[in-house]
């Protein structure tokens, strides 16, 4: 979707739990990009990846220019709709991620080998490089492993311990305590972010081993540089995520004008320790106005964006019931996820039905990816939809069918002539388009 530069585009944000400092952060550079380049932005965050995908398909009912997504973990909850983004060429910037590859135009986060590798010298400068490390990971991420590779470079050392906690301080807290309690002699714990890396330092005060195990984290929060510049946490990676923010906007602005770009964009990131950890801490300290005004805010919008998708969907909100998202003047794709009983099933059928009424559309796609089960009721809904459909002058497709339930069906015995089916989305939409084409 190309966007000419009279228009105003709306870009639609949808990221990880702004409890989270280093999300406020990010989510305040983008904001502060987006006015300067005179962007409407509509932002929402949350910590769970089912109300992010009620947030993505909203965004994407509300036609959406472009999309900035930071998951809150690794999941095919998105893939339904980043289809549905891609087919309505709404290009799909992905942040700190590269978790949603296929989906997404480009990911854009910091350099992390870079930032690992920077870590690892300085530890090696501090302890030489013969010693025993524990690592911390964080829930389904990767840079764990990407420092167990960066420290194979130094065979003298040597991980005797891993943990995985929740990038929470009490997390980091919790995973030393193993450690300790496992006997082995650590000299350095590596925390994968800032968090546990102050519980781990919490723990090691608690057990008087503080002065003699040293701690490094990851992420350059401003909660770590008090920390480095008390002596207590030896470095930190400041991700930068305010350029992050800033990076990203430019990247759907880039995409919106047609131009293309890198599918990794990195940013650089730049390690912390006390020889410049004021000027980090003042930069931090420039940042709070602004992130305390946008997480009042957000929590506004966050709300208000609640009150419409209830009011919207009402009791199947959680389920999303039937979203219909318009991908063009004449095409409705209605991605379905969860169970479907009855009366799902008839609301369904009302929901298409006025859909098709209210854009005229003559072709409508209904993607039952996610639905693990369906039996002869929900079958036969499937057909009345598909010939009263047929009535209002649309016709529809069935995508997604997996051989479970194309085998269940046949089972049934429910006769499907009114519809026709593809094995994926993007196959319906390929096909509709051949068809488009010869008439």
């Amino acid at each position: 979707m190309i966007v000419t530069s009279s228009a105003k585009p709306t870009i639609g944000c949808v990221l990880n739990d702004p409890r989270f400092t280093f999300w406020s952060i990010l989510r305040h550079g983008a904001r502060l990009r987006a006015t300067d380049h005179g962007v409407v932005l509509l932002d929402y965050a949350a910590g769970s990846v089912e109300v992010q995908a009620d947030m993505i398909s909203d965004l994407l009912r509300r036609r959406v220019n472009a999309l900035l997504v930071g998951p809150a973990h690794e999941t095919r909850s998105f893939a339904a709709y980043l289809e549905l983004a891609r087919a309505a060429r709404v290009p799909v910037i992905e942040v700190d991620g590269g978790i949603l590859e296929g989906y997404v135009s480009t990911t854009v986060r910091s350099d992390e080998h870079h930032g690992l590798l920077r870590l690892a010298e300085l530890l090696v400068e501090h302890l030489g490089d013969r010693f025993r490390m524990a690592l911390i990971a964080g829930p389904q991420n990767r840079r764990v492993d990407l420092m167990i590779d960066t420290l194979q470079r130094w065979p003298g050392i040597r991980i005797v311990g891993t943990a995985i906690g929740d990038w929470t301080r009490e997390g980091g807290r919790m995973c030393t305590a193993r450690f300790l309690h496992g006997g082995d002699t650590i000299d350095a714990i590596f925390a994968a972010n800032d968090a546990m890396a102050l519980g781990v330092i919490d723990a090691l005060e608690a057990a008087g081993l503080s002065d003699r195990i040293t701690v490094v984290g990851y992420d350059g929060l401003p909660e770590a540089f008090r920390a480095i510049h008390a002596g207590r946490l030896l470095a930190t990676v400041d991700q930068e995520p305010l350029q992050i923010g800033s990076v990203a906007i430019d990247l759907a602005l880039r995409a919106l004008r047609g131009e293309a770009s890198e599918r990794h964009v990195y940013t650089p990131g730049t390690l912390i320790t006390r020889e410049n950890v004021t000027e980090a801490a003042l930069k931090a300290l420039d940042l709070l106005p602004g992130i305390m005004h946008d997480l009042v805010e957000s929590n506004t919008q966050r709300q208000q964006l609640q009150d419409e998708i209830i009011a919207a969907q009402q009791s199947t909100i959680r389920e999303l019931s039937t979203p219909i998202i318009p991908i063009d003047d004449r095409t409705l794709i209605v991605p379905l996820i969860g169970a479907i009983d009855s009366v799902r099933a008839t609301q369904m059928t009302q929901t298409i039905l006025q859909a098709i009424s209210d854009y005229h559309a003559d072709a409508v796609i209904i993607d039952i990816t996610g639905i693990a089960v369906i039996d002869t009721g929900v079958a036969n809904h499937l057909v009345q939809t598909a010939q009263a459909a047929n009535l209002l002058g649309a016709r529809v497709t069935l995508a997604g069918m997996s051989p479970e339930v194309a085998q269940t069906i046949v089972q049934l015995g429910v006769n499907l002539a009114q519809l026709s089916a593809q094995s994926s989305l993007r196959a319906a939409l390929e096909a509709l388009h051949r068809t488009r084409n010869r008439a």
